[in-house]
């Protein structure tokens, strides 16, 4: 029976054929398999490539990866219950550490192994590192990681039978000897390495920076002579050379691309061709006690990019032969190399060409902009390349900023805009709305030909070997992060000098006589036995999945239609042939299939079922939601399966009975399909026939425009005329209005010949006809009445959601003027359901928008149907009314989405009363604010805040999803304000009065809400009205209490600035944002302070030791537009303001402005200095000597700075709000007479931290040189513009 075919636990099963349908709606797609290298990557966490690569390296060194099994799980300290996920950090109770870095390197080589993944995932073992997440995306070094790593894993084995991991693999030494020529003695120096750091810079190839640095001897002569300790400490010529004194099983050779050029002050990357041998014998570079030193390569790290950042994958040998080899295809012929050369360059020229802003531009462009449009295309690829996946188009802008010194608006010109300059080349970038990707991360794994030059490849032709030259076990592969592929010797050859250079070569000691590595059932690859089950348990769990996912993936919903329901229309569509609802009757309806079903064999089981002879037609389901028929299922000789015919995009079968067939007429096929036009007739006398017109219309897409011209002029005039059908025109019509016009497009003759679907004619188009005469004065009138005529018959299917046990779906015929609410009550009446219409509601069966009800008042053709899907489902629920919304809120409260329906009209503000009082909250709970969630958002959307606006005013339309978020807002266009009030000012210490005081303030209860465009005034006068604060006796009226309120923005308990207000400056243009917060301070006087004055705080007069400023006063110094506060008006207000005050507050008497003589000097809080301000004139020449004498001391001595002659705002003295001024009395004075103890205590604490913080920066400098110098590498460590990398370890020595 037909359930043989379905999917298992599709619908349909059981011998009766039933309808009830069981789909797997979504399913997670399961990580891909290996592929046919049978190997596996790692995914990129980020930035890891460089972690990958060597990862991999390891993984493929025996000599590493081996004795590394070998550590049991008691080596380990792992905890009994090792194998469950906690137990790491649990640690089981046990008081020993777990070397989690071992654990973590021996799962992922056994996952790496075992595991049938395409990509592993490094993210356990770079959680043993101690990293964070924002770690993974920060570029390093691949060296700088291989010298961390192994230190790390040194650390972690300490105490083990394999505390030698890392010195028996890779630790090497070599003898530095020094010969004095005087005395002729020999000194030596043994160090040891792990690796030896090559320079490539001026070297063709490996044996010669080998031979650089261990058999060219260095003369030591003239000022670089060496001091021997056999000649009395002399200064003596000698030799220098250096020999490698033993080899490691694995030799590391890091190659130093990256140098930095003096001239341009930058580091550079050298990709200058340099040659490495796959074998070769480093005797003459060794002590003559080095007997073992024939060496093979066996690994090649690859990087591509800049010095700042790139992408890193590498080559493999595969030694054991763990994955499966096969050969490449052979690089292309030089003819074929030539001619490939010219097809980018065309395509590449025409992508150039269209990202021009200027449409009339030479395509003939020269060859430097070609040039530099392909570098910057390879820039842009490297970069990606690092990156995992999409990123943004603005990230990769700005890492693009930093890999390059010309920024791309330098360049818009010729290349256009960033995001225009990715979607010119579509087939290397996939780009979205803000986001970018790259379409094939792997293609740059592909060795691009076309980049070697003709001598380049010559020399490569001339170093193939012949078969019987290489063996034949040699595989190589190349792993770049998640994608393994085979490689030959010919393609690693080809990074001998490109921009991919080689960048690291690691090369293993020959051994003939190596054993083939141990692959039994027991212990395959020698991988511990709790690690074998793991990942057995593992891939048992991923086969699961992928068979559920394989089973999602090839369900096939089909639904089956018995041929007795309908009538042909037409010609080329199927109508339902009444106008009741039906449902399904048994063995028809919905079912799901397999698609991997044989075509032969479906229907083999359809005549089972059905009856043999009868006919099997798939259908289309058109926007109407009628059938039109492609082709009829037939048996063929090939092994067709479902997922290969018309089946699978079209989901519809009629099944015609033998005693009723499908009339040959019937025109069958997609280039058939109908399309349902409304037409329009602009005929003069349209109107006396509109009653018999059918405005709607379907016809073949295959019709000619002149065929449907002359059906409509029959229908129209109930017969043929040749001469006036030539006289009869038509048009495209859009109903929508622009400036008050319909707008329409005339046919011409020679379009006529032309079919609908050559006119790309679509459902719902419009056509008019009419004469010539009559088409454009008759249209606005024939337009509007035309709308009342397009009346079309609909087909709709209603499933049944609310009776499980009746799932047989309904369909129902009727007009497009049909309303809901009678669809709903044919559907209740034929589902026998026994509820009343107030209870459910209908719904579109559409995933996206299933969640929103339809309104019972609205009819059938305003439903928004998406390709052609007329299904309903009929739900539980309230129905709508015209004015109802249907809003679903999600909070921390409750574990389920609320459902609201609520008037549309209500406001905000009614919502959120009707959601505390459904949620049972406080109504004066304030503390939540509601976001919408949209699904085109990654995050949700801007809080909703117009409380006093209604939910249609705020945008919200039926079905919206509404979520609760912590914390209130303030109202749409408004700010809500924090106050504090300032009670007193206290100095720290109490004498020094010229530092910046401490505040004491009290912060209002009450938070200040105001609208943004309201002035400062009313922040003020809203605190004045809060304190209850008024006038003093004795003002007159013009003065009002916020007069008496100076307002300060605030910022950590600390005045920033004081609040101006000459021209009622609003909150919104003084950028104030919500819950900014500001103090006041009450004064004793009205104040009101204009754009440019400034307020100072004045200290003046010494106490008798001159410890400490006396008193303090403030200074208004009202500064107009076009004053500059020079010295004069500086100094005439601070005397008025200082006679005054000594006048009433020291009550000294007979005090003259004139006779006052003073010195002003500004102080500096941060630093602790006085900077005294001098007026711009010298002193007169008539001055006298002690005066002539004390200036020329003051200049000379005095570290005061000469005033600028212009604006004190401007430096060195940089006046501004409640900046303080010292004001002493006498001439000529010096910033040491305005010092106070206070500063000279301040100023030693400030210099005592800066010296802190050198040596601090000298001390880590140190231990970082010290640690490069124990791991073998040079004192001056080359900078790296990333974050410094760390592993974190823990501490195993006891």
């Amino acid at each position: 029976m037909l359930e043989d075919l379905s999917v298992e636990d599709g619908g349909g099963g059981g011998g009766d054929f039933s309808h009830q349908v069981t789909t797997v709606k979504s399913a997670e797609k399961p990580p891909s398999p290996r592929n046919e290298t049978k190997l596996c990557g790692l995914q990129n966490q980020g930035a890891t490539c460089y972690l990958n690569v060597l990862i991999q390296t390891l993984l493929y060194t025996p000599a590493f990866r081996e004795p590394l099994f070998h550590l049991t799980p008691k080596d380990l300290n792992l905890p009994a219950n090792y194998n469950d996920q906690t137990s790491l950090s649990a640690n089981g109770g046990s008081s020993l550490k777990v070397r989690k870095i071992i654990v973590e390197l021996q799962r992922l080589f056994a996952e790496m192994l075992l595991l049938n993944q395409q990509a592993c995932s490094s993210i356990r073992l770079t959680d043993s590192f101690g990293w964070q997440s924002h770690e993974a995306i920060d570029h390093h070094d691949v060296h700088e990681l291989n010298r961390l790593l192994f230190d790390a894993i040194q650390k972690s084995l300490q105490g083990t039978k394999q505390s030698n991991l890392i010195r028996l693999c890779y630790e090497g030494s070599t003898i530095n000897y020094t010969q004095c020529k005087a005395c002729q003695k020999i000194f030596k120096r043994s160090e040891d390495y792990q690796d030896l750091p090559l320079v490539v810079q001026d070297s063709p190839n490996l044996q010669t920076s080998l031979a650089n640095i261990f058999t060219i001897r260095e003369q030591l002569i003239g000022d670089n002579q060496y001091r021997c300790s056999s000649c009395a400490n002399k200064l003596c010529d000698a030799e220098k050379w250096a020999k490698i004194s033993k080899l490691p099983p694995i030799l590391t050779l890091p190659l130093q691309r990256f140098v930095y050029d003096i001239k341009t002050g930058s580091r550079q990357k050298k990709t200058t061709r340099y040659e490495f041998p796959f074998e070769i014998d480093l005797k003459e570079f060794c002590e003559e006690s080095v007997i073992e030193t024939n060496y093979e390569l066996f690994a090649v790290v690859i990087h591509q990019g800049t010095c700042y950042s790139g992408h890193y994958y590498g080559y493999i040998k595969d030694i054991d032969h763990i994955g499966t080899w096969v050969s490449p295809p052979p690089p292309s012929s030089p003819s074929t190399k030539s001619a490939n050369k010219q097809k980018p360059t065309s395509s590449q020229n025409s992508n150039i060409s269209n990202t021009s802003p200027n449409n009339n531009r030479n395509s003939n462009e020269s060859a430097d902009t070609k040039e530099e449009t392909m570098k910057k295309l390879d820039l842009v690829k490297t970069l990606l390349l690092s990156c995992d996946d999409y990123v943004t188009i603005d990230y990769l802008l700005q890492i693009y900023r930093k890999n390059t010194t010309t920024s791309w608006n330098s360049t818009r010109g010729v290349h256009g805009s960033f995001t225009k300059f990715l979607r010119s080349y579509p087939d290397v970038f996939q780009v979205d709305d803000k986001r970018v990707r790259l379409v094939e991360r792997n293609c740059d794994m592909d060795i691009d030909m076309n980049e070697i030059d003709e001598m380049d490849f010559e020399s490569s032709q001339n170093e193939i070997p012949s078969n019987n030259d290489i063996d034949n076990d040699e595989h190589w592969f190349c792993f770049d992060d998640s994608f393994v592929t085979c490689v030959t010797r010919e393609q690693i050859k080809k990074h001998y000098g490109q921009n991919d250079c080689a960048y690291m070569l690691f090369y293993r000691r020959k051994d003939r006589n190596r054993s083939k590595m141990d692959c039994s059932d027991n212990t395959p690859y020698s991988i511990p036995q709790w690690l074998f089950d793991e990942v057995l348990e593992k891939n048992k769990i991923l086969d699961e999945k992928r068979e559920a996912y394989e089973k999602y993936k090839n369900q096939l919903l089909v639904t089956l239609y018995p041929s007795e329901w309908f009538e042909v229309k037409d010609g080329c569509r199927l109508t339902l042939n009444n106008n009741d609802q039906v449902l399904f009757p048994d063995k028809y309806g919905e079912h799901i299939f397999d698609k991997r079903t044989k075509m032969n064999d479906f229907i083999s089981k359809l005549e089972d079922v059905y009856g043999i002879g009868n006919h099997f037609y798939v259908a289309k389901k058109l926007r109407s939601g009628q059938l039109h028929v492609i082709n009829e299922l037939v048996c063929s000789s090939s092994d067709k399966t479902l997922d290969k015919s018309d089946l699978s995009n079209y989901h519809n079968i009629i099944v015609y009975t033998s005693s009723s067939s499908l009339p040959d007429t019937v025109l069958q096929g997609e280039e058939f399909e109908p399309i349902m036009l409304t037409i329009v007739y602009g005929f003069p006398d349209a109107h006396v026939h509109a009653a018999r017109l059918q405005t709607i219309k379907h016809i073949s897409k295959n019709t000619t425009l002149l065929e449907l011209k002359e059906i409509l002029y029959y229908d129209y005039f109930g017969h043929d005329d040749p001469q006036k059908l030539r006289q009869i025109r038509m048009g495209k019509l859009n109903l929508e209005e622009k400036n008050n016009r319909k707008s329409r497009r005339e046919y011409k003759v020679d379009e006529e010949k032309q079919t609908l679907a050559q006119l790309r004619l679509q459902d719902g188009d419009t056509l008019g006809i009419d004469d010539k005469n009559s088409f454009v004065p008759n249209w606005k009138n024939v337009s509007s009445n035309s709308t009342n005529m397009a009346i079309n018959q609909l087909s709709l299917t209603v499933k049944n959601s609310i009776d499980t046990n009746n799932t047989k779906p309904m369909t129902y015929s009727c007009l497009n003027t049909t309303s809901i609410g009678h669809v709903k009550s044919m559907a209740i009446q034929a589902f026998n359901l026994s509820i009343e219409s107030c209870m459910c509601r209908l719904h579109i069966d559409d995933p996206d928008v299933e969640h929103i009800p339809l309104y019972d008042q609205q009819t059938v053709d305003s439903i928004e149907f998406k390709q052609n899907n007329t299904n309903l489902c009929l739900k539980f629920g309230a129905p709508l009314k015209e004015n109802d919304l249907l809003l679903y809120i999600l909070s921390d409260r409750d574990p389920c989405s609320l459902e609201l329906v609520v008037d549309k009209n209500i406001t905000l503000s009614h919502l959120w009363l009707l959601i505390k009082q459904e949620l049972n909250m406080d109504d004066t709970d304030n503390e939540y604010h509601l976001c919408e969630v949209k699904p085109t958002l990654i995050d949700d959307g801007i809080p909703l805040n117009d409380f006093d606006q209604t939910l249609a005013a705020n945008e919200l339309a039926n079905g919206a999803q509404l979520t609760m978020r912590p914390g209130s807002v303030a109202k749409k266009n408004h700010v809500r304000l924090k106050i504090s009030r300032i009670i007193d000012k206290t100095y720290q210490p109490n004498e020094a009065i010229h530092t910046e005081p401490k505040l004491e303030m009290i912060e209002l209860e009450e938070i200040f809400e105001l609208p943004v465009i309201s002035p400062f005034n009313v922040l003020r006068e809203s605190i004045a009205k809060h304190i209850e604060y008024k006038v003093p006796v004795g003002y007159s009226r013009d003065v009002k209490p916020l007069d008496f309120i100076r307002l300060y923005s605030i910022e950590d308990n600390r005045t920033v600035s004081i609040v101006h207000e000459p021209i009622l400056t609003t909150l919104k243009q003084a950028k104030v944002q919500d819950l900014d917060s500001y103090a006041f301070e009450l004064l004793g006087h009205p104040e009101s302070l204009a754009k440019k004055d400034l307020l100072l705080n004045i200290v003046y007069s010494k106490d008798e030791d001159e410890n400490y400023f006396q008193h303090q006063f403030e200074v208004h110094w009202p500064l107009k537009e076009n004053i500059t506060a020079k010295y004069e008006y500086l100094e005439n207000h601070v005397l008025t303001r200082l006679s005054s005050f000594m006048s009433n507050d020291l009550h000294y008497k007979n005090v003259s402005k004139q006779a006052l003589k003073v010195t002003l000097a500004r102080y500096f809080p941060d630093r602790a200095q006085w900077i005294v301000i001098e007026s711009g004139s010298s002193p007169s020449s008539s001055s006298s000597n002690t005066n002539q004498s004390a200036s020329k001391k003051n200049k000379t001595s005095s570290p005061s700075t000469k005033a600028s002659k212009s604006n004190l705002r401007l430096e060195p003295y940089k006046l501004t709000d409640l900046t303080v001024i010292g004001v002493l009395e006498g001439e000529y004075l010096t910033a040491n007479d305005f010092d106070t103890p206070y500063d000279q205590q301040t100023r030693k604490e400030i210099e005592h931290d800066k010296q802190q913080n050198r040596l601090n920066r000298e001390r880590n400098r140190t231990d970082n040189n010290d640690r490069s110098q124990a791991n073998g590498s040079s004192s001056t460590r080359r900078k790296s513009p990333q974050n410094t990398m760390r592993i974190t370890v823990d501490d195993f020595d006891s």
